[in-house]
């Protein structure tokens, strides 16, 4: 069976193939509803769907968001994926969304693909750090992406190109910890020495120096994977030093920073059967919904994650600007076009939940 062009849409509907044309392929020139709905029908009954890469020829776009996450499964970056997804999607747009594992061949390949299938723009989620050798491999194909025209936007640490969306992991941790303080607690453990990842440095960093402002110490320093399964690792840790460590009625405050991992430790805590917050509290970051979901609930740092996602969006749909009526001076329009290019930064800041996981309890 012959596949079904546009002319056929056109002869079927009635109308010139000019119609037809600019009716589904998204022209700003439209005819009227009746007509639009009429072309829209006979597609519809014939089974034509419009080429996507004739569309992108003739607009000079090809309507795809390169999305690049480290993990679908940790609900940080499921959040923030699914948010722009709907953004990008209200905009006749669609996502092509890939996951790296932190895996720097991974993240490259992808990056590779995606710039392959033309998207429009990617938006990066998410710190990390290879090594020089292969954060300049990375940026080398983000900067050949931008001077052919391409958008790029980085959510967590800056990529040296394009815009950047950045959270004060360091000052909303020492917030937090401060407020642990206040809360009433004085013996914490804490995650570091996560390799690679700066956003977890610096919020640890951020956390201990509140503590050190207080006269505190860490009772105890854990190294884990910034994961679920990290969390797990961290709660067998904390087991084996409650049981080598002095008595006390206390609550042994353990800060992870990122949800995920907070999520883990808390869940193998209570299988171990270690009451969380009566022997261990439990404290992350991010503000992602699990959080309010579990038992106890997770007290963190909440991220505007919602709004960082369509600031994200905002910036990948935005327009150059061009002098359509052809007036004007055209050095200025070069100067703004390079100046909405410039590397930019927005910082966020999150805000403290104090919930069930750290409320000062007695000992079960």
């Amino acid at each position: 069976m012959p596949a079904v062009r546009l002319s056929d849409v056109a002869q079927d509907a009635g109308v010139s193939l000019a119609t037809a044309s600019r009716v589904l392929n998204g022209s700003a020139r439209v005819p009227g509803k009746a007509v639009a709905e009429k072309v829209e029908a006979s597609a519809a009954r014939l089974g034509y769907v419009p080429n996507a890469q004739a569309q992108a020829l003739a607009r000079s776009r090809s309507g795809l968001i390169g999305l690049v996450v480290h993990d679908i499964a940790d609900p940080y970056f499921a959040t923030i994926a699914r948010e722009v997804q709907q953004q990008v999607f209200a905009s006749q747009s669609q996502v092509l969304l890939t996951q790296t594992d932190r895996e720097i061949d991974t993240e490259v390949r992808a990056l590779r693909s995606l710039i392959a299938q033309q998207v429009d723009a990617l938006v990066l989620v998410g710190s990390h750090r290879y090594g020089n050798d292969s954060d300049a491999a990375i940026s080398t194909l983000l900067e050949g992406f931008a001077r052919n025209g391409g958008k790029v936007v980085g959510m967590g640490q800056s990529v040296g190109v394009g815009r950047t969306i950045v959270p004060d992991n360091a000052a909303a941790a020492h917030e937090l910890a401060t407020a642990l303080i206040v809360e009433g607690h004085r013996r914490f453990a804490v995650v570091q020495g996560i390799a690679g990842i700066p956003s977890a440095g610096s919020r640890t960093g951020g956390f201990v120096a509140a503590l050190t402002e207080a006269g505190i110490e860490p009772e105890l320093s854990i190294e884990a994977g910034l994961t679920r399964d990290g969390g797990y690792e961290l709660a067998e840790q904390i087991e084996e030093h409650l049981e080598t460590a002095a008595a006390d009625d206390a609550p042994l405050c353990v800060f992870a920073p990122a949800d995920v991992m907070a999520l883990g430790a808390l869940g193998e805590l209570r299988r171990r059967g270690i009451s969380v917050p009566g022997q261990v509290a439990v404290a992350g970051f991010g503000g992602v919904p699990d959080g309010a979901d579990s038992h106890p609930t997770l007290t963190t740092i909440a991220l505007p994650l919602h709004d960082m996602a369509r600031q994200a969006v905002e910036w990948v749909l935005e327009h150059p600007v061009q002098d359509e009526q052809g007036g004007g001076d055209e050095q200025d329009g070069q100067h703004e076009n390079a100046a909405d290019d410039a590397i930019t930064e927005v910082h966020v800041r999150g805000d403290v939940l104090l919930r069930e996981s750290t409320a000062v309890a007695a000992k079960a």
